[in-house]
């Protein structure tokens, strides 16, 4: 090959390549930068995904942990309910007497506890059950000890007496209920009953204490009549998420139409309400629930439809950032009045937090 022809192509080859290279620097420049970019943005991305992958394990543990303590309640709740009946049962009084005159005296090893009952109603009363409950240091019911006076007439004083009950600095309460003779109840049932019933409301306290809320089972139509109330009291916010609702306007009696109706009067009043209905499920859509998701829209208040394919099943009220409803009641005239349901009436504003951000984080509310 002719030198000059070589030498030409080598000289074509490498201009070429040094004007190409030229042209592609701002590129690789650029590619560089926006591999930077992307690589910046994906970390971001793994550090919220951290952040919200941690918020969901504390939101998912507070959950469980409410859930415990729901159950827990609702066995003490039961409780209390079987033994309120017994004793409504046994005609029972609990007003008309008085405790007066309390005095410890040391024992040998325990105290003793002295005092009078005085019947100060207008009736003689057949018997009284006077109860003595010591208690542990830490407030829990530790034992019980019961004394029964016989025909104690109006306005006559008897002297009780327990004997080696008390330890050192024990903590203790006497509680007298009366018998018109309407029924008969042995005194270590009534004794069981009054102590089922201490024990139930220092747990329930202890509950309160310990994660600093009030809570109130709230069973079938007593559901109605608490919610509706606070409905009508709210004065800055209302969050629902409720998996049935179902709005009736042709039927002037059901309840579901009445707190339907209540949120959009809470708007008329400046209150900030937000409402999630579920629609989509996994087995398909819930038109039933339409009609309420008109009238709520129609009238201003900001609602939607929760149209992904998972079945969110949740019946939550969250109202003024402290009153949490949660349980089993949907908003149908079925789930209001006529169905057996329970749910529970928390008032906590970190538990009310809590809810909210779980709300946040599924429905980005």
């Amino acid at each position: 090959m002719d030198r000059k022809l070589l030498t030409s192509i080598i000289l074509s080859l490498l201009i070429g390549t040094g004007i190409g290279y030229s042209i592609s620097v701002p590129q690789i420049s650029t590619l560089q930068s926006e591999k930077s970019s992307l690589e910046s943005e994906l970390a971001t991305l793994i550090t919220d995904y951290s952040n919200l992958n941690a918020t969901y394990n504390n939101l998912n543990n507070s959950y469980n942990e409410l859930l415990t303590q729901y159950s827990i309640l609702q066995g003490i709740y039961e409780q209390l309910e079987e033994a309120y009946e017994l004793l409504n049962t046994a005609g029972l009084v609990f007003d008309g007497l008085r405790i007066s005159d309390l005095n410890v005296t040391n024992g040998y090893l325990y105290a003793d506890l002295i005092g009078n009952v005085t019947n100060i109603s207008n009736k003689t009363m057949s018997k009284v059950y006077v109860v003595l409950f010591t208690y542990e240091a830490d407030g829990t019911l530790y034992d019980y000890h019961v004394k029964t006076i016989e025909n104690l007439a109006v306005n006559e004083t008897n002297e009780f007496k327990f004997f080696g009950v008390l330890k050192e600095n024990q903590k203790f309460k006497v509680l007298a209920v009366g018998s018109y003779g309407l029924a008969d109840i042995e005194s270590d049932e009534v004794a069981r009953l009054l102590a089922m019933l201490e024990g139930a409301n220092a747990r329930i306290a202890e509950l309160e204490q310990m994660v600093n809320y009030e809570v109130y089972v709230l069973s079938d139509q007593n559901y109605y009549q608490s919610i509706i109330n606070d409905l009508k009291n709210a004065n800055e916010t209302i969050i629902v998420a409720m998996y049935s609702m179902i709005y009736d306007p042709d039927d002037s009696f059901d309840w579901a139409n009445d707190l339907i109706r209540e949120l959009v009067y809470a708007k008329e009043r400046g209150v900030n309400v937000t409402v999630i209905i579920e629609y989509r499920t996994y087995w398909g859509y819930m038109d039933e629930n339409l009609e309420a998701y008109n009238f709520l829209s129609a009238n201003n208040v900001n609602v939607r439809l929760d149209n992904e394919t998972d079945t969110d099943h949740m019946k939550l009220v969250i109202i003024d950032d402290e009153i949490v409803y949660i349980g089993s009641h949907n908003w149908s005239e079925s789930g209001l009045y006529y169905n057996h349901e329970t749910s529970v009436k928390i008032v906590s504003e970190n538990i009310a937090r809590i809810f909210k951000e779980y709300l946040t984080t599924a429905f980005g509310i």
